[in-house]
């Protein structure tokens, strides 16, 4: 648990680095009254489903690991989600009761400026980056 800033609610981060044990807390279930917030990177997106999550806030942007040639290095970029991450984001709420996504772009942002999805790692880094994992 990252902080209670009242008693009526309780915050988690969420995020690839924390150890098993804390990443499991995210699915523990809040006293009534009080209010679980999850502060996420994508690691939410997909690969887990925590039941209670009631309101989705999207800020459209995620880091991307991308291999720049002419410094002959990789590195973590912002960037902007595509239209695909934002739908599996809004999908993570109200997996088991209604829920609401707040996406934090507009509708043209979404319609003229995000991609329909993600350029998959093997075009954005170096074959043996991923082969030797």
């Amino acid at each position: 648990m990252l902080s209670s800033f009242s008693s009526s609610c309780v915050v988690y981060p969420l995020h690839s680095s924390l150890s098993s044990e804390d990443q499991q807390s995210v699915f523990l279930k809040p006293p009534v009254g009080v209010t679980k917030v999850i502060i996420s990177t994508n690691i939410a997106e997909t690969s887990i489903t925590i039941d209670d999550v009631v309101f989705v806030i999207d800020s459209g942007k995620m880091k991307e690991k991308r291999y720049d040639p002419s410094k002959g290095m990789e590195s973590l970029e912002d960037t902007f989600v595509s239209k695909a991450n934002a739908l599996q984001r809004k999908g993570r709420a109200g997996r088991v009761a209604s829920g609401v996504c707040f996406h934090l772009f507009s509708s043209h942002h979404y319609n003229h400026q995000l991609i329909k999805q993600q350029l998959p790692e093997i075009q954005r880094v170096p074959l043996e980056q991923l082969c030797l994992r």
